[in-house]
């Protein structure tokens, strides 16, 4: 029984979260360098509903990448986006944010801000 369960974390640990993939998929679409994208973490931090039936998500990631100029950025966005009809939509304008690195309660608050910039209810 205990290799059982010790089998099944190992596997759930392995298996990753494909609001987080999805959101490091629409980052890497903003960077000039996408293959180097590396991913540190990522969090679901809001989940709901676009006005209509649509599910949204925020997604925190933090990653690294390489700039334009071959430096490595070290990087954390808030990512908001919708799914419809198997696909992933977001605004260019407040979709993609800079992370509070303050947290607590600014963090809440930007959470609010980009529910109401995205029509998330």
């Amino acid at each position: 029984m205990r290799k059982i369960a010790l089998c099944l974390a190992l596997f759930l640990s392995a298996c990753g979260s494909s609001e987080v993939d999805d959101a490091s998929a629409i980052i890497k679409q903003t960077l000039k360098k996408p293959e180097s994208f590396t991913l540190k973490a990522g969090d679901v931090i809001w989940q709901g509903k676009l006005r209509g039936k649509q599910t949204a998500f925020i997604v925190k990631v933090k990653y690294t990448a390489m700039n334009g100029f071959n430096d490595v950025i070290d990087e954390c966005k808030y990512v908001s986006f919708y799914t419809e009809d198997g696909s992933n939509h977001w605004q260019e304008n407040g979709g993609l944010e800079n992370c509070i690195s303050a947290g607590g309660k600014e963090e809440e608050n930007a959470l609010v801000m980009l529910r109401k910039i995205n029509s998330f209810n």
